[in-house]
């Protein structure tokens, strides 16, 4: 079962990048350890196009501190 909220995970096939997105901003997820220390699963990444995830505008990176993030 997942425990707090539920995040959207996206990321486009272009791009190794994956992004959290928490309102309207999207929150570039540094790498694979950090992905898994916040709880997220493959499962749960969606995939969506590299435009629709570039007009996103940037949130804080997780963990933060790694800005400005890669776009997709």
């Amino acid at each position: 079962d997942h425990v707090g909220p539920i995040h959207v995970l996206l990321k486009c096939d272009a791009s190794p990048h994956i992004y959290r997105i928490e309102g309207e901003e999207k929150r570039w997820i540094v790498d694979i350890e950090a992905f898994e220390a916040e709880g997220h699963v493959w499962d749960d990444v969606q995939f969506v196009s590299c435009g629709y995830l570039r007009n996103l505008p940037d949130g804080e990176t997780i963990p933060p501190g790694h800005g400005p993030p890669p776009q997709p």
